[in-house]
């Protein structure tokens, strides 16, 4: 395999089973893709390593990607690595054990090796959660390693829970070469997460 292998094109990505498992649970409500106005503001300010670049997605109905930045173009919507994040809003909560257990569903229907599953540190605030899982599949004939980060924060309000999705793909051979970079795009959603998390509970 050359290291100029592709990824699949970003309307192939794989979505979070967390969200899938909001829509399957009776219990919580009204659940949507969030895009526009609604994404948090600390989302929109995150900026993005040097020679990424974020694309112009379609404004649809069906859109369940907010941002995406990709890197090493090669034409024909590929790229050697992507980087999306994407926010649902729902009406309820789930537990932990939920958005634990569904955490890694996306990587082990792909048939992922290696696969990792942690708990991130969270303030104590009711129904929070921040969990990641990794691992690296074939996708076509192509080794991509593949982390996806679920950070929930539950209200006791209508349509304010939130769900925020962080997946970031990597053709193998390229993750040594950007792991600086895979770490600040994770470390900018995982701190952005927390202080407004923080931020929200400590407003007067």
């Amino acid at each position: 395999m050359s290291s100029s292998s592709p990824l699949p094109r970003w309307r192939s990505l794989p979505s979070s089973s967390v969200v899938d498992a909001l829509r399957e649970d009776d219990d919580i409500e009204d659940v949507v893709a969030l895009t526009g106005a609604a994404v948090p503001d600390w989302l929109k300010q995150l900026s993005i390593p040097t020679d990424w670049q974020v694309l112009e997605l379609p404004e649809a109905p069906e859109q369940q990607i907010t941002r995406m930045a990709v890197f090493g173009p090669l034409g024909n919507d590929e790229w050697e690595a992507a980087d999306t994040i994407g926010v649902t809003g729902f009406t309820g909560w789930p537990s932990f054990y939920d958005v634990y257990r569904n955490a890694d569903r996306v990587l082990r229907g792909l048939g992922s090796s290696r696969i990792e599953v942690k708990a991130l540190p969270v303030p104590p605030f009711q129904w929070t959660a921040a969990v990641r899982s990794s691992g690296t599949t074939l996708i076509g004939n192509e080794s991509i390693w593949i982390q996806q980060s679920n950070y929930v924060a539950g209200s006791e309000k209508p349509h304010a829970s939130r769900l925020i999705v962080h997946t970031t793909l990597v053709n193998a051979e390229k993750q040594k070469e950007l792991s600086h970079d895979i770490s600040r795009l994770s470390a900018d959603v995982y701190n952005g997460f927390i202080d407004a998390l923080t931020a929200r509970h400590t407003a007067p």
